[in-house]
């Protein structure tokens, strides 16, 4: 008698066929009606866009997962090999066939993984070894499973969602690289923030490996506990009212040392930067850019900040100082399209 294969049998790379998506228009019902004011249902919408997405991709998922699996047992059953036979132990004499792990691949495993030292013995180099067996058998199974697709023609219609794209205004803005690049990165960010003087480092990297492929914009999102924080971002703001250059070597500066933003050491140090010091010193007292950043903080709320660092890769979502990785896989896909 057929029966299923275990669930981790499917967790495989499929080839699949997905249905257009039409563009959804703006839902400007209301979702609520306050003092004859109407809340649309658009506005609740935006400031939780990444969310929703993810919340609709682990359900996506879900779905998919099922199916394969759904999609793996029929593909067996329908295969001559099978009759009298489990699932399981179809895969294992036909498709899996009991591949081996060598002692130089953990070593390996380990090496690439940059392992420590002390973590490494008897007990380790096991799990290593079965998590490597694993994989191959997954591998194994995933290109049957592809070869056997293409011959019964499956054709995989379930509905991926939408990633949401955020357009953010950024005219008349600090702007670093080359302005007709394909990747534009908006970071709102605090130069009071540990979390971005770590992601700095990130940004660098990307801007010495892809050059001008990116672009990255800055945007004012001080938090309110950073008691510097606030006229950091003035102070910002009256640098690069004299030169965008000028933005960016003091950016550099806050973000490096986040304990010496006060107004009287900025005012000091500006002129290290290019600045003009006295324009400088009138502009930080005048309160020349309070409006503006309370409009980026603002428009921030609006787009779904909550904390910083928070970046939109072409409008694509990334929260906190991910590894340079995240960012990178976001860039190649942008850049391929």
């Amino acid at each position: 008698m057929f029966q299923k294969s275990k669930s981790w049998l499917v967790s495989l790379s499929l080839w699949i066929c997905l249905s257009p998506q039409a563009a959804t228009a703006p839902d400007n019902s209301a979702a609520a009606i306050i003092d004859n004011q109407i809340i649309t249902n658009q506005q609740v919408i935006d400031p939780i866009q990444s969310q929703i997405y993810e919340a609709e991709k682990k359900l996506y998922e879900l779905k998919l997962n099922q199916l394969r699996e759904m999609l793996l047992n029929r593909l067996i059953e329908a295969h001559p090999f099978s009759k009298g036979m489990t699932a399981d132990a179809f895969l294992k004499k036909y498709v899996i066939k009991d591949p081996q792990v060598t002692p130089q691949e953990v070593e390996k495993f380990i090496k690439q993984n940059k392992i420590p030292a002390e973590k490494i013995n008897d007990e380790f180099k096991a799990k290593v070894k079965g998590y490597i067996l694993k994989e191959k058998e997954r591998i194994n199974i995933s290109s049957w499973f592809e070869l056997q697709s293409k011959e019964h023609g499956v054709v995989i219609n379930l509905k991926k969602p939408d990633r949401p794209r955020i357009e953010i205004p950024i005219e008349n803005t600090p702007t670093q690289g080359n302005k007709d690049a394909k990747i534009t990165i908006v970071e709102y960010s605090d130069f009071q923030c540990p979390y971005c003087a770590k992601a700095e480092a990130t940004i660098k990297e990307l801007q010495k490996n892809y050059g001008d492929k990116i672009k990255v914009v800055y945007k004012q999102y001080p938090l309110d506990f950073h008691k510097d924080a606030f006229k950091a971002s003035e102070a910002s703001l009256c640098a690069y009212e004299q030169s965008n250059d000028s933005f960016w070597k003091l950016h550099d500066y806050m973000l490096a040392n986040p304990k010496k933003l006060s107004v009287a050491n900025l005012k000091k140090i500006s002129k290290k930067f290019g600045i003009n010091d006295k324009q400088f010193s009138q502009c930080l007292d005048s309160g020349k850019y309070t409006d503006r950043v309370n409009q980026e903080i603002a428009e921030g709320k609006r787009f779904g900040v909550q904390a910083t660092p928070m970046f939109f890769i072409n409008g694509i979502v990334v929260r906190g100082a991910q590894p340079y990785q995240v960012f990178a896989k976001i860039i190649e896909e942008e850049l391929v399209d």
